[in-house]
């Protein structure tokens, strides 16, 4: 899971931005023991044991909500020391007193509440935050019950030191709201990107372990507004969460796709997003959901120093597509006209012809090879009265150092659509369990 957290934060810190707009329905971890009601956001982020969404206030830059639960295994192999509901509650309690008196939190030797716990590094199974931006930043510690819940804070402000940064990313505001429950640490992370300081000629107030005063009163009025919009998510989130007894849960891992057959299963040790998008086209909405291993995700959108800045640059082949073994692709829409893809069952004959022909040729297109070579690739075209299917295999390269191969499948009926796809590096055969999932799928006909 530590890796696909850090992916989920690199992300951030580098482009500031997701695409899609979702509703997230209420979300239960029995495993994990938690709970998150339902609230608006413009994706969700989903795995094993953890939850987030992002919100877009401005339509274009996000903010991250994101609930972690590690277990007592976990947080012990991190620290080297037991870890227990009880003894969180015990080192809180003294954190608060040193925090009435006004004294140092260093006072307190405990790791769950130190910032380099979460340091994202090989092996820390608790990472959470950069490492640069864990050292050019302001970091204050606090504490508070929300909903009688003990939380301690970590709030993280970035100094915006731009010319001592090694790494390309966005000045962001991280805070860690670290609590525990039946001997599980939960560490909710909430994260949003910084107005340009220079530009707006403000700087941010220092902050101080247990300070109470806001360190944001040096931004223009102009920011302010955006800011008190991504604190308000980030309270609201927070607000939402509750914790229970974790029991077994029977239903498989995976997420919904109503349209797709319901519920799509996911091998454990894989993560996704999701996003339902209407701003290409508001009569066509469309979900999508990408889902890969989570150990391959945050590889690829590590920075390497020979990269440059790749998302300023818009040059896909900057970032480390080798790391990416397999993903899966899943789409849906039902249209708002009932009658989007008629044309296609008009003349299912001729559409079966047509349409392996535009395939081909569109995929052989220069603008296309330019960064994505396909080679033998087959095609098979199957529309009937009301349904219909294009089955699309093969290989190819992107930028001819990177071989895969590609299984997808198109479905429709007059009023919708709905895509499966799976891609692989090299010849990796597909999951047993996820080969089974791929068959079962089939787009609903209303």
């Amino acid at each position: 899971m530590k890796k696909f957290l850090a992916a989920s934060v690199t992300a951030l810190l580098l482009v500031g931005s997701v695409t899609a707009l979702a509703a997230a329905n209420t979300y239960t971890d029995l495993d994990s023991g938690f709970k998150l009601k339902a609230q608006p956001s413009w994706m969700e982020i989903g795995g094993k044991s953890f939850y987030g969404l992002a919100n877009k206030p401005d339509k274009k830059e996000s903010s991250l909500n994101l609930v972690c639960a590690f277990t007592a295994k976990e947080v012990q192999d991190a620290t080297g020391k037991k870890f227990t509901t009880e003894e969180f509650r015990k080192k809180y309690k003294d954190l608060q007193v040193l925090e009435r008196n006004s004294l140092s939190p260093d006072k307190v030797n405990y790791l769950p509440f130190m910032p380099d716990l979460y340091e994202i590094k090989p092996d820390n199974k608790l990472a959470l935050a950069p490492k640069e931006l864990l050292d050019n930043a302001t970091i204050s510690i606090s504490t508070n019950k929300k909903s009688r819940q003990p939380y301690v804070y970590l709030h993280i402000i970035d100094d915006q030191k731009k010319d001592e940064l090694k790494n390309p990313r966005r000045p962001v505001d991280m805070q860690i709201a670290i609590t525990s429950e039946n001997n599980i640490l939960y560490a909710v992370l909430s994260m949003f990107p910084l107005p340009d300081l220079q530009t707006q000629k403000a700087k941010i107030e220092e902050a101080t372990p247990f300070s109470k005063d806001k360190v944001r009163t040096g931004y223009a009025d102009d920011n302010k507004a955006k800011i008190d919009s991504y604190t308000a998510s980030r309270k609201a989130f927070l607000k939402g969460l509750s914790f229970f007894s974790p029991v077994k849960d029977s239903t498989p891992y995976g997420f919904n796709d109503e349209l797709l057959g319901g519920r799509i299963r996911l091998p454990e040790n894989w993560a996704y997003v999701q996003a339902n998008d209407d701003t290409i086209d508001k009569n066509i909405p469309v979900k999508i959901t990408l889902a890969a291993p989570w150990i391959n995700v945050s590889e690829l959108l590590s920075y390497h120093e020979d990269a440059g800045n790749a998302l300023d640059e818009q040059d896909v082949s900057k970032f480390n597509f080798q790391k990416i073994s397999e993903a899966a692709l899943f789409a849906s829409s039902k249209t708002k006209d009932k009658n989007t893809f008629a044309e296609l069952f008009e003349s299912p004959i001729l559409t079966n012809l047509i349409v392996d022909k535009f395939i081909k040729e569109a995929l052989n297109h220069p603008s296309v090879k330019e960064f994505v070579d396909f080679k033998e690739i087959k095609t098979k075209s199957n529309f009937g009265k009301t349904y219909g299917t294009i089955q699309l295999s093969g290989n190819g390269s992107v930028k001819n150092n990177y071989f895969f191969n590609v299984d997808a499948n198109a479905m429709f009926t007059p009023q919708n659509f709905g895509l499966s796809a799976y891609i692989a590096k090299d010849d990796k055969k597909m999951d047993a369990e996820l080969e089974k999932t791929f068959k079962n799928i089939k787009l609903a006909a209303k």
